[in-house]
Formats: structure tokens, sequence, C-alpha cells
């Protein structure tokens, strides 16, 4: 899968605000009655979900809403800005305390931000401990969740269950917060997701572009170790190669697996799967609950993102 920036660039999107599925605005995004009934660009199912980036997106989705609780709008004007700001740095505050999380500071050198795949995990882990620091619907930060669960696993999906749960997500999040207008990527997998499921060859989960995000690490130690520097098509060339080889599949299946024991899902997230009544499902949601507070206070470190 590719992220939304390149999904944006490849289909001649001139806004992010904008859904490059069915074109519909920020303005527009929250009539779902209206929006279901808007033509699609079928084409565009063929990006996937992205689903390592949605978790990002989703958990933003969360803080902007929290950030703007004091004057519930859309947008920040005037004296909105400074009880903005105010909030945004209480909340910050919160989390370190809480969670032990820095959230949105600026990374050195201008890369983007500290939000990352296992700050969002660690935030939706806890849904009871993440409404208490932001103020946002315990039930949405679950529903939330569970759809991120389900969208990242590597199981077949029931896609007309999803939708409905999807569907349903989404009404919740326009019903508490009317003002805001529900993000595009959030928008994506909430209303498009369920079409977008039944077009993918595999499970979303298998299609994730984590793999692509870890190859940024390859790609910087290969330029450096193992190119040639005496120009930039020879240096491009050597690393092009060093790619191929290393992703060869008979090479790669050689390779030693250090696979990370996969997080326990909720039993709402199972229920959305075709093998949840499969062997080994009822232990395993068994222990969900506590596995996932557990999961909670963990502070593994992550190389995904």
């Amino acid at each position: 899968m590719i992220d939304g920036k390149v999904c944006n660039a490849v289909v001649g999107n001139k806004s992010s605000q904008v859904c490059y599925i069915c074109g519909a605005s920020p303005k527009e995004i929250n009539h779902i009655d209206v929006i279901k009934k808007r033509q699609v660009d079928y084409s565009t199912f063929a990006f996937g979900l992205s689903t390592l980036h949605a978790w990002i997106r989703f958990f933003e989705c969360i803080l902007h809403v929290a950030y703007r609780m004091d004057f519930k709008k859309w947008q920040a004007r005037g004296k909105d800005r400074d009880l903005l700001k105010q909030r945004k740095k209480e909340i910050q505050e919160r989390f370190r305390n809480g969670l032990g999380l820095l959230v949105e500071r600026p990374k050195p050198g201008g890369s983007g931000t500290s939000n990352d795949w296992n700050t969002a995990r660690r935030f939706f882990s806890n849904p009871e401990l993440s409404s208490t620091i932001t103020g946002v619907d315990k039930d949405l930060i679950k529903r939330f969740a569970v759809v991120l669960q389900v969208i990242s696993s590597d199981r077949d999906i029931k896609a007309d269950s999803f939708n409905q749960y999807a569907l349903e997500t989404a009404k919740l999040f326009i019903q508490k917060y009317p003002w805001f207008y529900l993000p595009a990527s959030v928008h994506k997998v909430l209303i498009h997701g369920s079409q977008i499921i039944k077009s993918a060859l595999l499970p979303i989960g298998q299609l994730s572009e984590e793999a692509q995000e870890a190859r940024n690490k390859d790609i910087k130690r290969y330029r450096e170790h193992h190119t040639r520097k005496s120009s930039r098509k020879n240096t491009m060339t050597d690393l092009i190669n060093n790619l191929l080889i290393s992703s060869d599949p008979l090479i790669s299946s050689i390779r030693k697996s250090h696979k990370k024991q996969k997080t326990p899902l909720w039993n709402e997230a199972l229920h959305l799967l075709k093998d949840s009544s499969e062997g080994g499902d009822e232990e395993e949601s068994a222990d969900n609950e506590e596995n996932i507070n557990d999961e909670s206070t963990s502070d593994e470190d992550s190389d995904t993102e």
C-alpha cells in the first residue's frame, strides 16, 4: 500500500482534505447519507487502506477533537487559537504523566512529529485512560481501536459486518462532535473501507505498507556502506541492486525470522473476522482484556515508523 500523500499525488487530488475516492469536501463529509450515494472512483481501491498510517491518522483525529473541546469549532481563529494552545499543552502534559508519551512534539531536523505507530498503539490499548486524558468519548475511542485492529489483522474480514460497524462508528463520531469534520483518512476507512476490503485479493492486513516503511533504514545503510559515490547514477544503481538482492524470495527465505508476537485482538474485533469461530480464538479472546491492559503499560520499541 501507499500512504495518503502518494494517493493524492497519483490521482491529481489538489487537497488532502478532500477524499480522493468520492471527492467529498470537509463541509460535505459529515453527511453520511449523501456521501453514500456519491459516485466513487473504483480504480482508487487498488491503493488499499494504508493500515499502518491509519493508526496515526485516527489517533491525531482524536487529538484534534480534544484540543477544540473548549470552543467546539473545526477551525481555531482569534481568541480560539489561545484556547487551543493552552488545552494542547495541558493534554500533552497529561500524556506525559499518564502514559509516559511525548505527543505531537516536533522531531529534530524537521522530520515530522513524535506521533508514530507505537504511540497510537499505546493510546488505543487503554480507551478508558485515553478518554480521561483527552476528554473524548470512551466508546468512540474503543470503536476506533476495534476498526484499526480488524484492518491490521492478517485474516479475512467479514466485509458486510465491518461496513455496518464502521458506519455506526462514523455516525457516533458525528453525533458526539458534529462541529468537527471527519478527516479524509478516517472517512476513507469508515465509509469506503468495506468496498476496498472486498476488492483486495488478499486480506487487507497482509497488504500493509509496513514492509515499505521498514526498508527506509535499509536504504540509508546500503547507500552509506554499499554504493559507489563516484556519481549519482552509480549510487542509485548500486542502491537498487542491493534492494533487489535483499528482497529476492530465495535469499529472504534463508534469513531467520524475528517476527514479534502479535497483540491479542479484542472480542469485538474477532466478531468481524471470518475465522473468529475457528479453534483457538475462544482462548485468545478470553484473555484479551487482561493482555490489553498489560500491553498499555509496556514500552516496547518499534522500528516500524
